[in-house]
């Protein structure tokens, strides 16, 4: 005796629809990958558009890993407002001692201006385990505090991208750029990940000397095609020694 199977068509259009919501196409997921690392270097407008219409809500930046505080400021405003505290990075050295608002007046007795940003005299870098004293202003009293260097692992969520992207100066936006190639794309649909390698060349600013430097950025979607989570490894040693740098003790 045959058993006559009925299949409800409401349940197959299901499926289907579960089917494609859930993995993400690869060549859509690469072009999209592409063309957000080509709008960084176009122009601040479509670095700005590009991260609102393509990252998800709840998307975010994950930065290189360094020694240091944990804090961001706005360069762009230094010479005429000092250095503010813009965010501070959770769970970073700076995270229970420093505050949104906070200007550095003195950094392990030298005193905070832009030139001492610019020329590295300033200790917020170096060993870790280190304390380091410094002196902020903050609602008008100048407060001393003490902050050990760690390793801080920054990330940055997709309104915290798109102020940093608004704030920057769209007449400077890469001036210093002497050219990208995309050199090579590897997408995994299964999991959503794509993989892209960039070459550039640039001016660097502090010695005056041009530098080239491989970039693999790391990009993950979720199930709407939207960029999860992006991140980059590059050769900042290389670029160092490219531009007359060594690392020392």
């Amino acid at each position: 005796m045959k058993t006559k199977v009925i299949i409800n068509p409401l349940v197959v259009l299901i499926l289907i629809f579960i089917s494609c919501s859930t993995t993400p196409d690869s060549s859509k997921i690469a072009s999209l990958a592409k063309s957000w690392i080509a709008s960084s270097y176009e122009s601040k407008d479509a670095a700005l558009k590009m991260v609102s219409e393509n990252m998800s809500d709840d998307g975010y930046n994950i930065g290189p890993r360094y020694v240091g505080f944990g804090f961001n400021y706005n360069s762009d405003v230094m010479e005429t407002d000092g250095m503010i505290v813009t965010n501070v990075i959770k769970g970073s050295p700076a995270s229970s001692v420093l505050e949104v608002g906070d200007k550095f007046i003195i950094v392990n007795e030298v005193i905070v201006t832009k030139k001492s940003t610019e020329d590295g005299s300033l200790s917020f870098r170096g060993k870790p385990g280190v304390p380091v004293t410094a002196t902020v202003l903050r609602d008008g009293k100048e407060i001393s505090i003490t902050i050990e260097r760690g390793i801080v692992e920054p990330t940055y969520s997709k309104q915290q991208i798109i102020e940093n992207i608004s704030d920057a100066d769209a007449d400077n936006w890469n001036e210093n750029s002497r050219g990208y190639e995309i050199r090579e794309v590897v997408a995994d649909a299964s999991k959503g990940i794509v993989y892209v390698k960039t070459w550039d060349k640039f001016l660097d600013e502090v010695s005056g000397l041009e530098a080239e430097t491989l970039t693999l950025t790391r990009f993950e979607f979720d199930q709407n095609g939207k960029v999860l989570t992006v991140g980059n490894m590059t050769e900042s040693e290389l670029v160092l020694r490219q531009t007359g740098w060594s690392i020392t003790r």
